[in-house]
């Protein structure tokens, strides 16, 4: 390789004080050369992408005066040892080769190419790869491919924590979305161009990837974050309310289609839910007898010509059915002959139970989103606020109702959960518990942190004895008190939770005001 390399040079009247960010040398290049780097993040796009090639303005620049702005280049290994690459400046590279080509086509010298030759960046493929990303930042406005390419290959790199946050914030994002960039990179094409007009970012469009193929989740998505960036603060609280109730739909989705298949294979009838309950001739068999007035049993119906089943819709678990009872000499139970004679269920009944099935699923929902929050606030560092101190206090104290039949028993299970541990208590029954649970974490945790402990166990006994399935229907005091302290530490209640509080406030709060 022909190069020529220039010294700094000064006099001794030159007082400099000054810093260096890198190590690096000057030097002029033959382009010819010079190969295109690994790392260089336009490469990967392949000879198709235009973005990389030389516009015909900057070929007659080069033609005309040659290539005024330095390239960056560093030493290569492996294979193509000895050799430079561009980490930057592969447009100007190419316009000078094609300059290089029609010089010796006429018998003339061949310009050379100033650069910059990195020798700290020898093996530091993240560092190359970030700094070819900045190049294109500063040319021109990034695309959101260009970053997610960039990430996605900085994830796969066995780099450090500290040079992964340097690259991060090197590319205008967080640590958190280089993680997330090999399961955003997943997106359809379609998905894409969806999440980067909603103006999602890389965690955010990990998140869409994974519902994507979800009714109305894109929707629901933006919605929430519409919501988020209307809070105060950097949270998703809202996001991972809609993520969770997107979650929930996709599982319940496949498990649906598993049993349909299932029921096929099996060649067994699959009635529309409305028509086999509209139907006076189908019955579901938890309303027959045998014979013998034992009560009837998918394994009792199975020869019966009637065998059928329904799913109701949003729910995952099979009805099985008679399609014509009364035709193959099946018995109702005396509860359903009695039900029988009584009017239909009125439109306000049905309603209701409705409401029952939807707000139960909605409040199981939430709560893996609100125990998530719960941990997070256990493995906080430094003390514990007021708000926290006071209610771990008052609960510890005597002063709440959940002392009484569960205090012997405290939830071992959530309490683990919430600080990371394996349950001590996995497996045993009542009469074989193990007395002191956290007695060498409890020794061992240092007395600024302390408090994680104590408010694990509180948070486990409201968990467990005041946020059950049917909380939300008769709410008391306790599950409000609970909500109030999530919603002071940041946690974003979801719309069913929002509304039980909102109640419950109303219920209780100006009773003690009023005392």
């Amino acid at each position: 390789m022909t190069a020529i390399t220039t010294e700094p040079t000064t006099t001794d009247n030159d007082v400099q004080e000054t810093t260096t960010s890198f190590t690096g040398q000057f030097t002029w290049v033959d382009p010819r050369d010079l190969i295109i780097d690994p790392y260089n993040h336009r490469k990967r796009r392949g000879d198709d992408d235009n973005g990389t090639e030389p516009d015909p303005a900057l070929i007659d620049s080069v033609l005309e005066f040659g290539v005024h702005t330095p390239l960056l280049l560093r030493p290569q290994t492996g294979a193509q040892d000895g050799l430079l690459g561009v980490v930057f400046g592969q447009r100007r590279m190419k316009a000078a080769l094609i300059a290089a080509q029609k010089a010796v086509a006429a018998g003339e010298p061949v310009q050379m190419v100033p650069a910059i030759v990195r020798e700290d960046l020898r093996d530091a493929d993240d560092e190359a790869l970030a700094l070819s990303v900045i190049e294109n930042v500063h040319r021109r406005e990034a695309s959101t491919l260009d970053v997610l390419d960039a990430a996605e290959q900085l994830a796969l790199m066995p780099v450090g924590k500290l040079k992964r946050e340097r690259a991060a914030r090197a590319l205008g994002i967080t640590p958190e979305e280089i993680t997330a960039a090999p399961h955003a990179a997943k997106l359809s094409d379609k998905a894409l161009r969806e999440a980067t007009t909603a103006d999602f970012d890389l965690v955010e469009m990990a998140d869409y990837q994974t519902v994507e193929e979800v009714p109305g989740a894109l929707s629901k998505l933006k919605r929430a974050k519409t919501r988020d960036n209307k809070e105060p603060g950097d949270k998703r609280g809202n996001w991972a309310h809609a993520l969770a109730e997107l979650r929930q739909e996709q599982q319940e989705q496949q498990e649906r289609e598993r049993i349909v298949k299932e029921l096929a294979e099996q060649n067994i009838q699959i009635m529309v839910w409305r028509s086999h309950r509209e139907s006076k001739l189908s019955r579901s068999l938890s309303d027959l007898v045998t014979e013998i007035g034992n009560p009837m049993t998918p394994e009792h119906h199975t020869r019966c010509p009637g065998r059928a089943a329904a799913l109701a819709p949003g729910e995952v678990e099979v009805e099985w059915i008679c399609t014509d009872w009364k035709r193959y000499g099946h018995e109702l139970t005396d509860e359903a002959t009695a039900a029988s004679k009584k009017n239909k269920s009125t439109p306000e009944e049905l309603d209701a139970r409705r409401k029952v099935i939807r707000y139960n699923k909605a409040w199981r929902t939430a709560r893996g989103v609100r125990q998530e929050y719960i941990a997070k606030v256990c493995s906080a560092n430094g003390e514990a606020d007021d708000a926290t101190w006071t209610l771990i206090l008052n609960e510890i104290t005597g002063t709440s109702i959940h002392y009484g039949r569960h205090a012997s028993n405290p939830k071992t299970e959530l309490i683990s959960a919430f600080l990371g541990l394996p349950d001590p208590n996995k497996d045993r029954n009542q009469w074989n518990r193990v007395k002191n649970p956290y007695a060498k974490l409890i020794a061992t945790t240092p007395k600024s942190r302390r408090w994680r402990l104590l408010l694990a166990q509180v948070a486990a006994m409201f968990e467990s004895e005041n946020m059950h399935d049917g909380a939300w229907r008769n709410v008391d005091d306790n599950c409000v008190t609970w909500l109030s302290f999530l919603k002071g530490q940041g946690y974003t209640l979801s719309e069913v939770e929002a509304e039980v509080h909102a109640d419950g406030l109303k219920r209780y709060r100006p009773a003690r005001q009023k005392k």
